[in-house]
């Protein structure tokens, strides 16, 4: 189903769509184990930068928790379902465009919010990192040459350890591991930097033509939401 639906907008979710989504995950949708949005902008993270190119149809079960069973939200209509479907494809299509595009402005969706409290916001931070760490495990293997990189696995490390993943073995407590949360940022656009010659290496040999009459400021073939100009036609 989920490739059903190809949402090429990059407008920004508001505050309102936010809260829409998160209370459809948790809420509506009868799913035991559901990403927040947290976990979801991480995992979304992991997904954009990382070696390989995942479709919807793959990563969406995740999304769900539960990517080992058949288990799938449940819908009201189909109005409902697309609707759904559309507020997290363009949460992707912003994220792509500001990674892409904007990084040099990133700010993961944690520091973007305002809790009631500091224990509410160091939860938000653990749970963007075990998002992110869940999007490397859908490619573990590829990952190896960024682990096996001195500064690369440093970043990890980090991620990892603000996860809370090793707080037994670092003898971590919350607040030291939101300390390490402030250097995710930066991690984050350190992986991109890592991967970049492996993407622009695949767009050279898998750029779609542009279509016939077509011009640059049409939407790239490609899918991904943005302009051809700023896309395959860089």
């Amino acid at each position: 189903m989920a490739d059903e639906f190809q949402y090429s907008s990059t407008e920004e979710l508001t505050t309102r769509e936010y809260e829409e989504l998160e209370d459809f995950l948790l809420h509506e949708s009868e799913l035991k184990y559901p990403m927040n949005l947290d976990a979801l902008d991480g995992f979304m993270t992991a997904l954009i930068i990382g070696p390989e190119t995942i479709t919807p149809g793959e990563w969406l079960p995740h999304v769900w928790g539960s990517a080992d069973s058949s288990e799938s939200p449940v819908f009201q209509s189909e109005k409902q379902e697309k609707r759904i479907m559309e507020l997290i494809m363009r949460m992707m299509n912003a994220l792509v465009l500001q990674l892409q595009e904007h990084h040099e402005d990133y700010v993961p969706l944690p520091n973007l919010t305002t809790f009631d409290n500091d224990e509410a916001q160091r939860k938000a931070a653990r749970m963007w990192c075990l998002g992110f760490i869940e999007g490397i495990n859908m490619r573990s293997a590829a990952w190896q040459p960024l682990l096996k990189d001195a500064k690369g696995s440093r970043t990890i490390f980090a991620i990892s350890a603000a996860s809370g993943a090793l707080r037994d073995k670092l003898g971590l407590d919350e607040e030291k591991e939101y300390e390490l949360w402030k250097l995710i940022p930066e991690a984050v656009l350190e992986i991109r930097d890592f991967w970049m010659p492996r993407h622009r290496k695949a767009n050279r040999s898998d750029t779609p033509a542009k279509p016939e009459g077509s011009g640059r400021n049409d939407l790239c073939p490609c899918g991904s939401g943005i302009k051809y100009k700023k896309c395959c036609g860089k």
